[in-house]
């Protein structure tokens, strides 16, 4: 079979692997689309692991079930890459992704190859069936929506709450969307302009001028109940923590690379009793919540993915998802 090989320093291409075997609870998916993530892009974060097949955003057809899989032969699935023990410490506080079995369960060899081995344990916990109304592409976005899900819940998004997000890629819009379905007020603050315009039909409001003082006059005295920020660079945590309003919560969406500091105003934070934080993943009871939204229609993925790209120009996919030029890159893997 055909799966996409990461080599390390931005190298990826083709290659020829054996196509997988279930085992007993086990699944075998024909991948038909996977999107493509951020972190599929951080070298610091995937040399170090290469050479790997990336891809963690997989949809497809089962075509193999081992004895006594949960799921039958024929369904069309999303795939969750990492599962709890829904027992330790971790997952009882509800802090499934630091859970050890969460960081060491993973699809076999990953999203970006022609047919995935499930193991028991995801095949139990966390494949969900797709709806006909789901189509592929929107349930390419259910594993990042079920991130954005988990950080909102925990920043205590309620109706009403005046929200900002900072930067409107992929994960960006992500955020509007599903603040919009919780009822918040949200602003986003977005330097080009053609992803201000896409921002405004995800339902922001977006200054023309994505700096503070725009954003202050749009939120009013009181500041934002929360602020999410997509981007790593200090600029966009500075200014997510000036925006917050006392008691409010700075959440940290995309990571800063570990060793470099990050310069920011605790100062002003503290007397504010403001709260900074950090999210990964989801757990089985955001990915649900995710399918849902997108059962519903709270989220337009064509607004979200700009490419479709086939995998055999995977090189190209890559590159469009590392320029300006791309939003979010949905990899075909069946052509």
């Amino acid at each position: 079979m055909r799966a996409a090989m990461y080599h390390g320093a931005g190298r990826i291409e083709l290659t020829e692997l054996p196509r997988p075997v279930a085992g007993d609870g086990e699944l075998v998916v024909r991948v038909d689309a996977c999107g493509l993530c951020g972190s599929d892009l951080m070298q610091w974060y995937q040399d170090p692991r290469a050479p790997l097949v990336l891809g963690h955003e997989p949809v497809g057809e089962v075509v193999e079930a081992g004895t006594g899989a949960p799921i039958r032969v024929g369904s069309r699935v999303f795939v969750h890459h990492h599962v709890p023990c829904m027992e330790c410490r971790y997952c009882r506080a509800g802090r499934e992704t630091l859970c050890a079995t969460f960081r060491a369960t993973r699809i076999d060899p990953g999203g970006l190859a022609e047919f995935i081995r499930v193991p028991a344990e995801n095949a139990r916990i966390d494949v969900l069936v797709l709806p006909d109304e789901v189509s592929d592409l929107a349930g390419t976005l259910i594993e990042p929506l079920a991130c954005v899900v988990r950080g909102q819940a925990s920043a205590g998004l309620t109706r009403g709450d005046p929200v900002v997000v900072i930067g409107a890629g992929a994960m960006g819009l992500l955020e509007i969307y599903a603040a919009r379905a919780r009822g918040a007020a949200v602003i986003a603050i977005e330097p080009r302009p053609e992803r201000r315009e896409l921002a405004r039909r995800a339902g922001a409001q977006v200054p023309e001028a994505p700096s503070a003082a725009a954003a202050r006059h749009l939120l009013g005295p009181d500041g934002a109940r929360a602020v999410f920020v997509t981007s790593a660079s200090a600029e966009a945590i500075a200014l997510g923590i000036a925006l917050a309003g006392p008691a409010g919560v700075v959440q940290l969406f995309a990571p800063p690379r570990p060793g470099v500091p990050v310069p920011v105003d605790l100062g002003s934070a503290w007397f504010r009793e403001v709260r900074i934080e950090s999210t990964y993943s989801a757990g089985p009871a955001d990915t649900r919540t995710a399918l849902q939204l997108l059962q519903d229609g709270a989220i337009d993925p064509e607004v979200i993915v700009s490419h479709r790209i086939p995998l055999a120009d995977i090189d190209r996919a890559f590159r469009l998802a590392r320029s300006a030029e791309a939003i979010k890159v949905v990899v075909d893997v069946s052509q």
